[in-house]
């Protein structure tokens, strides 16, 4: 009997334990950190329309590298309409980008590809410069999961939160690999509800609220943010107006950011992230000195 109750009791544990860490990513645990520790990410996009802004990243660079990040998110354009359409254009900013601190993920824009003459060629190469493999930019690195076939859509959880990229380029959200985002979206989805997760952030380049984003992507968006219910947060660029906003009234649980552009070129977003807190996410602004 005695060994029977130590067997029973052990069998108990192991079954406790792995709930306990049933947590998973994509075929993976929740990497890096405990659900529930907070922790920061910084937000940027529509970068270098010109060299003085170029130099303006350089200045945000060294600012978020002052900040201890998670990870440093960009939501697309990295050069003014017309001059991104060039490899040389894209192996600078990737050398650029390699600089941050932290690890550092990024979503394309149009001014970079669909804006571009011989489009397809463009985004090849953009896959080809900045998507070769499973890890991050930046001086530390993290591992990403990507979608076969669509490698700029990623998808990686830190401390019981889920984080994603979709390929939705601006002003309209047209030439975007539309199916592919609308089964990454709803794969990240699956995947922070199985983990129970304590929220979910997915960023793009269009701003959905301007007329742009295919309606089935944002109708997949909308859906599955109110049958989360817990904050769900959508990161775009684009129209350069910085702002935090509840457009869908309807959905409390919904909050979207627009990075800075332009004028603020010096400016990011630093975001906590708590997931014991109800809202999970805060925002502040920054500016490079």
């Amino acid at each position: 009997m005695p060994s029977f109750r130590r067997r029973r009791s052990l069998v108990a544990l192991a079954a406790v334990t792995a709930l306990l860490s049933g947590v998973g990513g994509l075929g993976g645990a929740v990497p890096a950190q405990a659900a529930g520790s907070s922790f920061q990410i910084g937000l940027i996009g529509d970068t270098g329309y010109s060299s003085g802004q170029d130099n303006d990243l350089l200045a945000v660079r060294k600012s978020m590298a002052g900040s201890s990040l998670a990870f440093v998110a960009h939501d697309g354009d990295i050069a003014e309409e017309g001059f991104a359409c060039s490899d040389s254009r894209l192996q600078y900013v990737r050398d650029v980008f390699n600089g941050f601190a932290a690890p550092f993920v990024y979503t394309p824009g149009d001014n970079e590809w669909s804006d571009c003459s011989g489009s397809t060629a463009r985004l090849a190469a953009i896959r080809r410069i900045f998507f070769g493999n499973s890890q991050t930019l930046g001086k530390s690195k993290m591992s990403v999961s990507r979608q076969s076939g669509t490698p700029e859509n990623a998808r990686w959880s830190r401390g019981g939160v889920y984080f994603a990229t979709l390929n939705v380029p601006g002003p309209n959200g047209s030439g975007g690999p539309t199916s592919a985002d609308v089964s990454w979206l709803n794969g990240t989805f699956d995947a922070a509800e199985a983990a129970g997760a304590a929220g979910v952030m997915i960023i793009q380049q269009d701003n959905p609220f301007s007329g742009g984003t295919p309606a089935a992507l944002l109708s997949a968006l909308k859906r599955r943010t109110v049958l989360f219910g817990k904050p769900v947060v959508l990161v775009n660029g684009d129209t350069h107006i910085h702002r935090v906003d509840k457009p869908w009234k309807d959905v409390p649980n919904f909050t979207r950011v627009e990075t800075f552009a332009n004028g603020g070129s010096r400016k990011w977003v630093k975001v906590t992230v708590n997931p014991a807190s109800p809202a999970v996410f805060s925002f502040s602004s920054v500016t490079a000195s």
